[in-house]
């Protein structure tokens, strides 16, 4: 893998925004309500039992996981991980019927779940603009040697 060079497109520079921004929100969202993110992990993982450092690790490797994609497409523009990130919000757009199904009725849509979903969409859909296309195209070209 080589590191990308040049200027990054627009699409990308805000696609890495946008899935920073829901990475970043729901780490501190479950941070900051611990007994809440504990109980669902529990209710979640039933043969795991759940503390509070669990809980905390599994938070941290979660948003870690996250940025994951995106490093490799800001630092190697990796054409895997475009089309990986894609894939994962197509799911997330397909899950959504059942994710709101088990929402307790009558209950609001939590805003940072809505917040997420959207972002992690616009994100995807940025990564398809013909201008993060090019990028990923010319980020892929072996560079020619220099002549001495």
């Amino acid at each position: 893998m080589r590191l990308a060079k040049g200027p990054r497109p627009w699409a990308v520079r805000l696609f890495a925004l946008a899935f920073l921004a829901q990475a970043l929100a729901i780490f501190w969202h479950d941070i900051t309500h611990l007994a809440q993110t504990q109980a669902a992990l529990a209710a979640g993982m039933p043969g795991i039992a759940m503390d509070r450092d669990l809980t905390i690790i599994t938070v941290s490797a979660r948003l870690t996981i996250a940025l994951i994609p995106v490093a490799l497409v800001w630092l190697v523009a990796s054409r895997l991980a475009r089309w990986l990130i894609v894939a994962f919000a197509l799911g997330k757009l397909l899950m959504m019927p059942y994710n709101l199904g088990t929402t307790v009725p009558g209950d609001a849509i939590a805003p940072l779940w809505l917040g997420s979903l959207l972002l992690s969409l616009a994100g995807a859909a940025l990564l398809l603009t013909p201008g993060a296309g090019r990028w990923f195209a010319r980020s892929e070209t072996p560079s020619t040697p220099t002549s001495r």
